[in-house]
């Protein structure tokens, strides 16, 4: 999710550069709703990811259908083999991608992924696929369009549980898609929570995936009444419309973090085996916290120590940098 939300200012700048272009995307049907709405996509092209055997026919019908369409353009986005034997497959002319694992064969515009590239941020980093076309100018910020159902749909929550206008709204989400390496405390989320909801009179919302409720259920202890869990309750342009109604988001490094973002809300991001420079929040307004020991950024999905770069983050600075976001906005 955050990779797809991180590529949207490359593919704009794609329509830019081809203005009358028709633009399809291809991409896994459970991303589907993070595309629907973008003005520059012409078309969607869903296909389910299989693995085994059967990934194998799936994958010649695929390039076979696209094909048949007559493409002449392909940027491939995702750097993995499989992406990249979709569209060689497909005969698609001019093929543009980053040319390590192994998928040199299948490009005819071969952007290498050095140090260099690997070392800035994403929107960057998909930009930089566009460099066979010239110098380009610095990306748009990624945006979600959000259609006025979504809206209407999020009122209704609100309402539904009981939320009075004017009260600020705190989004939380404390889990992390890559794994717990990455997570913050769930009983220092709900220390924090806690705090929030008593000194401004917030209500806290807490996102998350359907596996992760387990993280929430812990956090809900601290939070009682003033906690409403929406784990695994929306789809993904509901949860973006619920990130739209809040004041801001605190999240571990998540697809969350960057739906917020792109919604126009500020971020309190905590990070710790990953680096922000890299995967961050994109965008002014945001804060990250993160503290500096010698094994981070390690990338790994569990810690093999002892989580130090998490252990060190504490609710009460935390807390701190909440109050003054809070009111910096109250200011306004």
């Amino acid at each position: 999710m955050g990779d797809t939300i991180l590529s949207y200012p490359a593919v704009q700048q794609l329509k830019t550069l081809f203005p009358k272009s028709h633009l399809a995307i291809l991409l896994p049907s459970y991303l589907a709703d993070l595309w629907k709405t973008v003005p520059y996509v012409d078309e969607i092209i869903l296909f389910q990811k299989k693995g085994g055997i059967g990934s194998v026919w799936e994958d010649l019908n695929l390039s076979q259908s696209l094909k048949e369409r007559r493409f002449d353009l392909a940027l491939v986005l995702p750097r993995s083999f499989r992406s990249a034997f979709h569209i060689y497959f497909a005969r698609i002319p001019i093929r543009i991608g980053y040319q390590n694992e192994g998928r040199s064969l299948f490009l005819t515009h071969r952007i290498r992924r050095t140090r260099e590239a690997l070392d800035i941020h994403r929107v960057l980093y998909y930009r930089k696929l566009l460099e066979p076309f010239g110098k380009i100018e610095n990306p748009p910020s990624p945006q979600i369009y959000l259609r006025e159902e979504d809206r209407r749909w999020a009122d209704q929550v609100l309402k539904d549980l009981g939320i009075r206008e004017g009260r600020p709204l705190i989004g939380m989400n404390p889990g992390a898609t890559y794994g717990l390496a990455k997570c913050w405390y769930p009983d220092r989320f709900g220390e924090l929570g806690k705090r929030v909801a008593e000194r401004w009179q917030a209500s806290i919302f807490l996102f998350g995936k359907e596996e992760e409720r387990p993280i929430v259920h812990e956090i809900q202890r601290h939070l009682g009444t003033k906690g409403a869990d929406l784990t695994g309750k929306t789809s993904l342009l509901q949860l973006a419309a619920l990130l739209e109604r809040c004041s801001l988001l605190v999240t571990n490094d998540t697809g969350t973090m960057h739906v917020a973002a792109a919604v126009g809300i500020p971020v309190v991001a905590l990070f710790g085996s990953t680096p922000p420079h890299i995967t961050g929040p994109w965008g002014d307004g945001h804060v990250v916290v993160k503290k500096d020991v010698t094994c981070s950024p390690c990338w790994k999905r569990v810690c093999p120590t002892d989580h130090r770069c998490m252990e060190l983050i504490t609710v009460d600075e935390v807390e701190e940098v909440v109050n003054k976001k809070l009111g910096e906005l109250n200011d306004k």
